[in-house]
């Protein structure tokens, strides 16, 4: 009999206890279910956005013109306002325009670093730089440049970085630091093509480095011999006194 009563009791716990939670039960299921559909809504749609701006962006492509300056307009607007990967995209093609037809690298440099601000992706990251890299030294904002291609971390782009690098460090005569910069990049499995270029540049920056350090040489011994002349000079007039 005590053991019918306490089934009896413990049944009607059950009861009590789903007359006090049912509400919040039905409350977490409703907010499981809004956010399971809530998700796969949210999924169908970032999907077909994707869909419409993968079309509105070849459209835009297809539409430019080299004769016609005024056709990236719209590819540099559709970047601006888009926030897919179709934005990075059009920012990278319309810098390349900007360059191109337009000649104007200081438009395209802004194109870049919006481009850089909208990725999270390593390898159009590591792209992005190399041509911020390429338009600052174009610009002759050579440490900028240097700094751009720091950003670059992988090793597989290091024949382009370290080729790029020398470039730069050529125009600030730092010649050594040049030589080094372009055997880095002959060691790091450059392209055949790439390598010829490079052997004929590393040859240049030998050249001018040996000259860069003769007239160095020969800078500081005509300042030693002026030196030695003044004190020279000096000694004689004290004697004289």
């Amino acid at each position: 009999m005590s053991h019918q009563l306490s089934s009896e009791e413990q049944l009607e716990d059950i009861k009590g206890f789903f007359a006090k939670t049912w509400k919040i039960m039905v409350a977490i299921l409703v907010i499981g279910l809004l956010a399971f559909y809530g998700w796969r809504y949210w999924q169908s749609y970032k999907a077909e956005k994707a869909i419409e701006s993968s079309d509105k962006y070849e459209q835009l492509i297809a539409q430019l013109d080299d004769n016609k300056p005024d056709s990236v307009n719209e590819l540099v607007a559709f970047a601006k306002d888009n926030d897919t990967i179709y934005s990075v995209f059009a920012n990278l093609r319309a810098a390349k325009f900007y360059v191109e037809v337009l000649k104007d690298y200081s438009g395209a440099q802004t194109l870049l670093v919006d481009a850089l601000k909208k990725t999270d992706s390593e390898p159009v990251k590591a792209i992005t730089n190399i041509r911020i890299a390429r338009l600052q030294y174009q610009q002759g904002q050579y440490q900028d440049s240097l700094t751009s291609l720091s950003h670059v971390t992988s090793e597989s782009w290091g024949p382009v970085i370290n080729d790029l690098r020398g470039d730069v460090l050529v125009k600030m005569t730092r010649y050594a630091d040049a030589v080094s910069a372009y055997n880095v990049a002959l060691t790091s499995n450059p392209t055949k093509d790439l390598e010829e270029n490079i052997k004929m540049k590393l040859n240049q920056a030998e050249y001018l480095k040996a000259k860069q350090q003769a007239e160095q040489e020969a800078q500081a011994v005509k300042e030693k011999a002026e030196q030695e002349a003044q004190a020279k000079k000096t000694a004689t007039e004290e004697s004289k006194n």
